[in-house]
């Protein structure tokens, strides 16, 4: 089905209802950070391997220490040392005490380790001023992880701290969804890229730079090119590209006047597309299809268009591909600090600033006569829905933010 000027909220759905998380792939846990887990994933191995001590100290039997106090401590025989490393520790007879460092295996008859703090050493003596509870500092077998046990659940993100429990479970690698690869190309005689010498009429392709750093910022690799405004110079790249990318994104091009061939190359090339020009501004000129099995997204070259339908169309999609849920960035409540209007007969989006005033959130609208510094200063966007004309000052309504690392709670 092509779809024409359809509604931005159906463009979203027809995005997130086309687009499938990638096939699932084994990777070494030290490259395995932000990815999601493809699989419930399970343990291999107890952890600790051998019940340890929490403490340096001595390992002993609680028994033995009932009574013993600071005035009245209780003489112990030295029975042997144990240090972490080792497989196990010899027996421990009643009414010895072994030395033991932080990790080392507690010998069987111990049930207690006994902090130094509280112990006096003297040549094969100890004196334990102060009782021990049975199991106090020690670790026992399996605590952290038991073989067989779930250790990272399906969808579940991979952090830093999960990671380090599937190294303590035995595992070495782990089943993910796969970040996107993703093909950016940029169209236009006009465009040089950042560093060239320029000329007279020609600018330097920002969009490429704006479109690859966002995906920077979500993990995904990309590979960038620029190509003239010709068709067969636009096949050549999209095939030389798709060989080695989950997705196309292409930048310019894309509105239909008889210079935007992107649009046009990629109906040449067979693709099937899903829908074209969306009620948004900007962004209206996004066109979304799939390629040899792979989904195409053709931008506008504006930057705020460009910018605008990534971040709200396409970032989405990209992240449901990698098993992530599709929503970018949080959403804050604010109190509209000027009143702004809209066209009822589309989406608007409207690059916005916040301010905390007291402990709520507060947002108005970025309008400087230059479009690219209006983008470096968003830190939100605001959105006036279809059918909506005015957000008048003081409403408050949902924004979202454009930088996940700023504080958002009082």
């Amino acid at each position: 089905m092509r779809r024409y000027d359809i509604g931005f909220e159906e463009a979203r759905q027809t995005v997130l209802s086309v687009l499938s998380e990638l096939p699932s792939v084994s990777i070494p846990l030290s490259r395995a950070l932000g990815h999601v887990v493809a699989v419930d994933t399970y343990g291999k191995t107890d952890s600790p391997s051998v019940s340890v001590s929490l403490k340096d100290g001595f390992a002993v039997f609680s028994g033995d220490l009932e009574s013993a106090t600071l005035r009245a401590p209780v003489a112990l025989k030295l029975s042997g040392v144990s240090t972490a490393g080792l497989s196990r520790a010899e027996p421990l007879p009643s009414g010895s005490a072994m030395k033991v460092n932080t990790g080392a295996p507690v010998p069987n008859g111990a049930d207690a380790v006994l902090s130094s703090e509280f112990a006096g050493e003297q040549g094969d003596t100890i004196w334990a001023r102060k009782d021990a509870g049975s199991g106090r500092n020690i670790l026992e077998k399996g605590a952290d992880v038991r073989c067989g046990e779930r250790v990272a659940q399906k969808d579940e993100l991979l952090t830093p701290a999960r990671l380090g429990l599937l190294a303590a479970a035995g595992l070495d690698r782990v089943m993910v969804i796969p970040r996107a690869r993703v093909a950016v190309l940029a169209t236009g005689d006009e465009l040089v890229s950042p560093g060239d010498p320029i000329q007279p009429g020609q600018v330097f392709a920002s969009n490429l730079v704006t479109l690859t750093a966002w995906l920077q910022c979500f993990g995904m690799v990309s590979e960038g090119r620029i190509v003239p405004d010709r068709g067969a110079d636009i096949e050549d790249a999209v095939r030389s590209l798709l060989s080695s990318a989950d997705v196309l994104l292409t930048s310019g091009g894309a509105f239909g006047s008889e210079r935007d061939l992107t649009v046009r190359t990629l109906d040449r090339m067979g693709w099937k597309r899903e829908f074209r020009r969306i009620r948004m501004g900007p962004g209206k000129g996004t066109t979304f299809g799939i390629l040899d099995g792979k989904p195409a997204f053709c931008l506008p070259g504006g930057p705020p268009s460009n910018e605008l339908s990534f971040l709200t169309l396409v970032l989405p999609g990209l992240l449901k591909m990698c098993g992530r849920r599709p929503i970018p960035f949080p959403h804050v409540r604010a109190k509209l600090l000027e009143t702004v209007r809209g066209d009822p007969t589309w989406t608007q989006f409207l690059y916005a600033r916040l301010i905390k005033v007291d402990t709520r959130w507060t947002v108005f609208p970025v309008r400087l006569k230059s479009r690219l510094q209006s983008q470096a200063l968003a830190e939100a966007l605001i959105r006036i829905p279809e059918g909506t004309e005015t957000l008048h000052k003081d409403d408050v309504i949902e924004v979202e933010v454009l930088h996940s690392e700023m504080e958002l709670h009082p």
